[in-house]
């Protein structure tokens, strides 16, 4: 009897796993899985870079963002005349102003009419709605961040895109009027700077990703025995700008010598002379396309390239940076600080005296440990 109540319950389980198997195998004949459809719009728009669905809501204009596209003398009436002015060789003037507080005014003068001003260690009403310091959550409260934005210049529509990165540290918001500004965030998600521009400016600078479109180039506006008093006007510029900065994180200031600041300007002279004598040829392409084509994409010397040229220059213990395009120094020195691998660069405790060399669209910075250096200014 027990014998054959096992061989019962196996004949049993045997009929059940046929049956389990039956189901399995026969039930997409019998009942067929219908295929889902996506439907255009209930699917994200994807194109090159990413999702272009969400655009830009504007915030309301205020500080600033007001007198973007307004005449020169509305920012005379408040800050009084430039104490500094300079032709920046495309197309813009660029005019330093005396700030009651301890900061830094700069705007880009174009047709006498405000192109941009930016500002680093301003606060209140000027640069309102925004607040020195603020974090992102603070941003948050005032404004959603926004990666895509459709800009139209001339009748044309230029798609940009915002990577995570540019949401992060440098994003951008838009203003009932029209004007747009540029938030610079530290690598302690803290702001430090603003830049409010006009549409065209914006587009010229090419700070993010394009999706399509067609942007308005920066072009030069001077010839080529016009650049030298442009050159060191900028290069004096950025070193007050640096120094700035690094008081506004508690650093020492740093120092200068004259040999340095002509290695600066040999190293650029040396390199922009033979550029492939010190790239690959994939690469020299690529500087080739920035410098010549006036492509929306920016060239930096890698560290075995820089460290190739400083040999030729004979000062290989120099540390430092090469980039093009950098039309705008007060521009390119905010978005350094607003990279948070870039920003370390400039965090070093220890004295260091700095130099700049421009030329042209063409910016390299040197770095030097005070204690090499036998002729500091």
């Amino acid at each position: 009897m027990k014998e054959h109540g096992i061989k019962k319950r196996w004949f049993i389980f045997l009929l059940f796993l046929v049956l389990a198997f039956l189901v399995v195998y026969l039930q997409p004949i019998f009942f067929p899985r219908q295929v889902q459809t996506i439907r255009p719009q209930d699917s994200q728009a994807i194109v090159e870079g990413g999702n272009t669905t969400l655009q830009a809501e504007p915030i309301a204009a205020a500080g600033f963002a007001k007198l973007i596209g307004k005449p020169e003398k509305e920012l005379e009436k408040q800050y009084g005349k430039p104490t500094e002015s300079y032709d920046s060789g495309y197309g813009f003037t660029i005019k330093h102003y005396q700030s009651d507080e301890p900061g830094y005014l700069e705007a880009s003068i174009k047709d006498g009419k405000i192109a941009a001003v930016k500002t680093t260690g301003i606060d209140g009403e000027p640069i309102a709605p925004f607040q020195l310091n603020m974090s992102m959550g603070d941003l948050a409260e005032i404004t959603m961040l926004y990666p895509n934005f459709t800009i139209v210049n001339d009748d044309e529509a230029v798609e940009i895109e915002l990577m995570e990165e540019d949401l992060n540290y440098r994003p951008l918001v838009t203003f009932d009027n029209g004007t747009y500004s540029i938030l610079f965030f530290n690598a302690e998600s803290k702001l430090i700077g603003v830049m409010y521009l006009t549409t065209e400016m914006l587009l010229e600078l090419a700070p993010y990703n394009l999706v399509q479109g067609t942007p308005p180039k920066m072009e030069a506006t001077v010839s080529e025995d016009q650049w030298e008093p442009i050159d060191q006007a900028k290069e004096k510029q950025g070193y007050q700008l640096f120094n700035l900065l690094r008081e506004q994180d508690q650093l020492e200031r740093y120092d200068t010598t004259f040999t340095l600041q002509g290695q600066s300007r040999d190293f650029l002279s040396r390199f922009l002379k033979k550029p492939a004598n010190y790239l690959e040829e994939n690469r020299y392409e690529n500087f080739r396309k920035v410098t010549e084509d006036a492509s929306n994409a920016v060239f930096m010397l890698s560290g075995q390239e820089f460290s190739e040229v400083a040999r030729a220059v004979e000062v290989p213990d120099i540390d430092g940076f090469f980039e093009t395009p950098c039309y705008d120094p007060t521009f390119q020195i905010l978005s350094w600080y607003s990279d948070p691998f870039m920003h370390n660069r400039f965090m070093k405790k220890d004295p260091q005296a700095m130099a700049i060399g421009i030329s042209a669209q063409n910016m390299v910075i040197l770095f030097e440990d005070v204690k090499a250096t036998k002729d500091s200014d």
